[in-house]
């Protein structure tokens, strides 16, 4: 890339990235859906989406989009998490940052079984191992 970061996952490394996404859906109860993907709003690999992964990795690069510009409004520093909850259940986005990387973005939709304390950990657990896959810190 022009700008010296890291590209996007190959098709690949996506393959590589695929059970850690599922590791994750499994390992938390409640947790359904889990998207990897591009801060320009597409799919890099998913788990439980059940064909909607492109639908929704465009909202999660929407909505954290909007997170942030309301972050750098109120001066808050840069965006780390976004969490929704609806009668139907909870939904966590964050960016996933690397050194040297573009930054990724990961979303998981969980029923209200879900501890949201524990899917964040968690989540946060997945993108660290995102990034050691991918060779960053």
């Amino acid at each position: 890339m022009a700008d010296g970061q890291a590209a996007l996952p190959d098709a690949r490394q996506r393959e590589r990235l695929q059970p850690l996404l599922q590791d994750l859906q499994h390992r938390v109860e409640g947790v359904r859906t889990v998207v990897l993907a591009s801060v320009d709003g597409f799919a890099l690999v998913s788990a439980g989406a059940e064909g909607r992964g492109e639908r929704l990795a465009a909202m999660t690069s929407a909505m954290l989009a909007l997170a942030a510009a309301v972050g750098r409004e109120l001066v808050l520093g840069d965006l780390q998490t976004l969490m929704l909850e609806a009668a139907g259940g909870k939904v966590l986005m964050l960016a996933i940052h690397g050194e040297g990387r573009v930054p990724l973005l990961l979303m998981a939709a969980c029923d209200q079984r879900s501890v949201i304390g524990q899917v964040l950990w968690q989540s946060r657990e997945c993108g660290q191992a995102i990034l050691a896959e991918l060779g960053g810190p």
